[in-house]
């Protein structure tokens, strides 16, 4: 901030009738040098007002680039890492009810605080303090300047928010449709979900629009006010000099202030200073408000649960809904006791209410979902007070449609168990009758399980969601065969949601639901053998079904391996 001064102070001392070298000048310089630099000064001022001070900057500038990408990509890196450290730990249904605004908050808006934090905050820091003074006296000169900032930053902070959330739905939209693409190739809805992508699109596009807008006025007022002040002091200042209460040098070094003072303002608008930290801040709050919020089921708090803590399990009086769907009882007096090592299937009365209800008991199980009343109890305590890491990590769990996650048999079967021998994964897998691993070319390193994966953890509750629905006969043998050893094993709970019969059969107990609540329980004798029996009625349905045609069906305990129609009708 002294070149405009010292600039102004040669001018004078060169423009002087009488000048007297200074003690500088007579060291370093020669009379022609001083001669020389007389004639040009008034231009070599000119060009140092127009470079800005870019003078032997740019070693800086560099090391000051390097710097900032690092500490950018740091910042970001870790930003990142923490929202999605803390979308892991929400509840299910937060993160299946926003999937995309979670991955945009990831991505999109993690890049924009950290540019907003580093580069563009330090570029305009190093504009305040460039023009600190200056700047207050150009916003005091121009008010409506400052005016016009206060509403600009309020208004871009409000459709920065929007955008970013107007971008995570239309990332979730996208996330959708290419996690169902073959559903959407097999009913050729291509053009529906084009349409719906169109829609997010042009929305985020309107708001862009505006945002430009908005800059467009904002940013060309400032110029425009700076232009004009410039253009005032210039002809006042001259005035003054002709009138002699001022001289040259000191119009220079006011002239040069300005352009430092415009420099600093157009900084601030060039490098989209401004624009940029309103944005961060808008994105900064989405980013926050996840890192914010607390889990409705706290993950961490809670008493831990001994690997080899074995107990009865109880469902007490259950009554659970979703709550985006309040007053839908999913279960209602849902009461089960399940003793130690007892397998226990759960069917549906009802076909239609197959996969809608029954599998719906694991919810609170897996404390995804807080029952709206009732508890569960493990060994006499209720899961409530356990932590739900580790009441998680005594449950295996086979899904309908195992998640196969990128990488080996090895680490797929591994998962959630990272302390896991190689001796222990392939035992795993033998229990599981995966014996056609060893048959492909590379083993347990070959990318392709889900039986072994729960297998691996020996727990004490062993959940098994519809694990042979959709499988072959081969494939349901050696799944079954995987359960029978499992079943031999009375150290493991077992509970089955199931309505093929084949897995049925192997409960020792089997209860039957009916609008969330059991109507039936017993043995699989007990059941077939009540000729009021709903569980009969049910197998018989099915048979009927699958033999097209009405079937009479023997299920007495005799003919149970057989399940051959005792008598036809036409």
């Amino acid at each position: 901030m002294s070149v405009p001064l010292t600039v102004g102070k040669l001018i004078d001392f060169f423009s002087s009738a009488n000048p007297v070298r200074p003690f500088v000048c007579h060291i370093f310089l020669s009379a022609h040098a001083l001669e020389a630099i007389s004639s040009r000064l008034i231009r070599l001022a000119s060009v140092i007002s127009s470079a800005g001070g870019i003078h032997c900057r740019c070693p800086g500038e560099c090391w000051k680039s390097v710097a900032y990408a690092h500490v950018g990509s740091t910042d970001s890196w870790e930003l990142r890492e923490r929202t999605y450290a803390a979308a892991l730990e929400q509840e299910v249904e937060y993160v299946e009810k926003g999937e995309g605004d979670v991955l945009s908050r990831l991505s999109v808006d993690t890049s924009i605080v950290g540019e907003s934090v580093t580069r563009d905050l330090s570029d305009g820091l190093r504009a305040v303090v460039m023009s600190s003074v200056g700047s207050m006296l150009m916003l005091v000169v121009v008010p409506p300047v400052s005016l016009g900032a206060v509403f600009y930053g309020r208004y871009l902070k409000k459709l920065s928010n929007q955008t970013q959330e107007a971008v995570g739905e239309m990332t979730k939209v996208a996330s959708e449709s290419l996690s169902a693409l073959r559903t959407v190739q097999a009913y050729n809805g291509h053009e529906q979900e084009q349409a719906k992508f169109h829609d997010r699109v042009d929305y985020v596009l309107t708001l862009a629009q505006k945002e430009a807008t908005a800059s467009a006025i904002f940013f060309g007022s400032t110029g425009w006010s700076g232009n004009l002040t410039i253009l005032g002091l210039l002809g006042y200042g001259g005035t003054l000099v002709s009138q002699g209460q001022i001289t040259v040098g000191e119009l220079t070094s006011l002239l040069l202030y300005t352009a430092y003072v415009g420099n600093g303002l157009s900084m601030l608008a060039c490098v989209s200073f401004f624009t940029s930290i309103m944005r961060g801040i808008g994105a900064g709050t989405r980013i926050f408000e996840l890192l914010d919020r607390t889990p409705a089921i706290p993950p961490h708090t809670g008493v831990p649960v001994a690997p080899d803590r074995r107990g009865v399990l109880k469902f007490e009086n259950i009554k659970f809904d979703y709550p985006s769907r309040k007053g839908v009882d999913i279960l209602k007096g849902f009461n089960l006791e399940i003793p130690v090592g007892e397998s226990v299937a759960i069917v549906s009365s009802k076909c239609i209410q197959r996969k809608e209800r029954r599998g719906q008991v694991f919810h609170p199980l897996f404390a995804t979902y807080d029952p709206v009343e009732g508890k569960i109890t493990f060994d006499g305590q209720d899961i409530r007070e356990f932590s739900i890491e580790s009441w998680r990590s005594v449950i295996g769990v086979v899904p309908q449609d195992p998640v196969l996650f990128t990488g080996t048999i090895a680490s797929n079967i591994a998962y959630g168990n990272k302390d896991a021998t190689r001796e222990q994964i392939e035992q795993a897998a033998r229990d599981a009758n995966c014996e056609f691993v060893w048959g492909m070319p590379q083993g347990f390193d070959t990318p392709i399980v889900a039986i072994a994966r729960a297998l691996l953890k020996k727990p004490a509750l062993l959940a098994l969601d519809e694990a042979t629905s959709s499988l072959d006969a081969t494939s349901e043998h050696r799944v079954n065969d995987a359960i029978d050893k499992i079943l031999r094993n009375r150290h493991t709970t077992c509970l089955f949601v199931a309505h093929r019969l084949s897995t049925i059969a192997r409960a020792e107990r089997i209860v039957v639901l009916e609008d969330g609540k059991i109507v039936e329980s017993g043995t699989y004798h007990q059941l077939v053998s009540r000729q009021d029996s709903r569980f009969r009625m049910l197998m018989a349905a099915q048979l009927n079904a699958a033999a097209g045609e009405k079937v009479t069906y023997d299920f007495s305990p005799e003919a149970e391996t057989s399940h051959q129609p005792a008598e036809a009708h036409p």
